[in-house]
C-alpha cells in the first residue's frame, strides 16, 4: 500500500506503493482512487524508493540499486505519460529540483558512531548528467569538512541555484545543526541561530526548512530536560537570518508531524486526540480535538490551500504488519476525518 504521498492540490497528488514489486501511483479526485504510472521496465521500489514534485507534470522517481551506491532516475515533464530515464552515481538520496532543470542530490554515504558522511551532486539537464560538487568522506580523495562528517544529516533545501541548507542533529548542547552555502553546494558554514537565555544546555535537531518565495520557516525539536518540544524559526530575508523564540510557550507544540499549506497556515500532529494548527506562521498554536486517533501510527500528513481560506488534508499511517495502510482526508482543517482507504 501506500508509502508516501505528496499533494499539489485538492485533487492533484502522487504516491509510492511498496506492495509487490511496488508502483508510482497519482490520483486527480484527491486520493479516492489511484492510477498506476509506474514506468516501464523499472524493478522492485520498495520504501526508499523516493518521489520530487516540481509539479503537477514534472515528476522525478529515485530507484536505488541494491548497493544504495547506485540507482535509476524516472523522469517525466507530461503527469507520468512518459517516462525516461539513465543511471546516477548515488543510490538513497534527497531529491530537489528548483525548476525543471536545475537539481540537486544528497546522497547518504553511511553513518556511525555520531558521524554521517554524505555526498552532493548537481545536474543542470533535469537529472541526465550529474556532477559531484562536495563530499565529507575523508577516505575519499578531495573531501571537505566545511559540511562536518560529525552530525547526523537529516534533510536538504536550496531556495536557487546558489543558496541552500543541510540539516541535522549533533548531540552538543546547544548546537542547531543548520549549515548553508551560498556557492551551490562547494563550501559550507554553519549558520547562527539565536537561543533564547538557558537554552544554550539543551540539545536539538534541526528539520529541513520550508520556503514559500522568501519567507521560510525552520523546524526546531528541542530535547528538554524532561519533555522534548516542536518550535520554528521564521525568516522573511531568504534564510539570510532566523528569528524565534522557543521559550514562549504559545510558540512551542508536543512533536508531531507537520505540513504548512502556505507561509502562514500549518498543521501538527501525533496522531492522537489533539491536532494543532496555526495562522499566523508558527507565532501561536490552537489544539483541537479530532474524530480520529492513529497515535503511534501516523506517517505522514500533507495539507493544501484550496482558495478562499480553503483547505485540504491528508493523513497516512505507516505499513503495518501485513503492508498495508490507511489513508484519510479532511475538509474542516483535521477536526474531522474521512477514510479514503480503510
Amino acid at each position: 500500500m501506500l508509502a508516501h504521498i505528496d499533494f499539489q492540490d485538492a485533487s492533484r497528488g502522487w504516491g509510492i506503493v511498496v506492495n509487490g514489486n511496488g508502483h508510482i501511483v497519482r490520483t486527480v479526485d484527491g486520493g479516492k482512487t489511484w492510477l498506476n504510472t509506474t514506468p516501464a521496465g523499472v524493478g522492485q521500489i520498495g520504501p526508499s524508493a523516493s518521489l520530487f514534485m516540481l509539479d503537477t507534470d514534472h515528476v522525478w522517481a529515485l530507484v536505488p540499486g541494491a548497493d544504495f551506491y547506485s540507482a535509476s532516475l524516472y523522469r517525466t515533464s507530461d503527469g507520468g505519460i512518459t517516462w525516461s530515464s539513465n543511471m546516477v552515481p548515488f543510490g538513497g538520496a534527497a531529491l530537489q529540483f528548483v525548476d525543471a532543470s536545475t537539481g540537486r542530490a544528497l546522497a547518504d554515504r553511511g553513518a556511525g558512531a555520531g558521524s554521517n558522511a554524505v555526498g552532493l551532486y548537481q545536474t543542470p539537464d533535469a537529472g541526465i548528467t550529474w556532477t559531484s560538487v562536495f563530499h565529507n568522506d575523508p577516505t575519499e580523495p578531495g573531501s571537505s569538512d566545511s559540511l562536518p562528517l560529525g552530525g547526523i544529516k537529516n534533510g536538504m533545501v536550496f531556495l536557487n541555484a546558489n543558496t541552500g541548507w543541510v540539516t541535522g542533529s549533533l548531540p552538543v548542547a546547544g548546537n542547531v545543526y543548520l549549515y548553508i552555502t551560498h556557492d551551490g553546494g562547494i563550501s559550507w558554514a554553519q549558520q547562527n541561530i539565536p537561543l533564547p537565555a538557558g537554552y544554550e544546555s539543551y540539545l536539538y535537531m534541526a528539520h529541513t526548512p520550508i520556503f514559500f518565495g522568501q519567507e521560510g520557516l525552520l523546524p526546531l525539536t528541542i530535547y528538554l530536560p524532561d519533555s522534548t518540544s516542536l518550535t520554528f524559526y521564521l525568516t522573511h530575508d531568504g534564510g539570510a537570518t532566523w528569528t524565534g523564540d522557543p521559550s514562549a510557550p504559545a510558540r512551542s507544540i508536543p512533536p508531531g508531524r507537520y505540513s504548512f499549506a502556505d507561509a502562514l497556515h500549518g498543521w501538527s500532529w501525533d496522531g492522537g486526540s489533539t491536532l494543532y494548527s496555526s495562522s499566523n506562521a508558527g507565532l501561536t498554536w490552537q489544539g483541537e480535538g479530532t474524530n480520529l486517533n492513529i497515535s503511534g501510527t501516523l506517517n505522514q500528513i500533507d495539507f493544501t490551500f484550496n482558495g478562499a481560506g480553503s483547505y485540504t488534508g491528508w493523513a497516512l499511517t505507516g505499513l503495518d504488519e501485513n503492508n498495508h495502510s490507511k489513508l484519510y482526508q479532511t475538509n474542516d482543517g483535521g477536526i474531522t476525518w474521512t477514510p479514503l482507504i480503510p
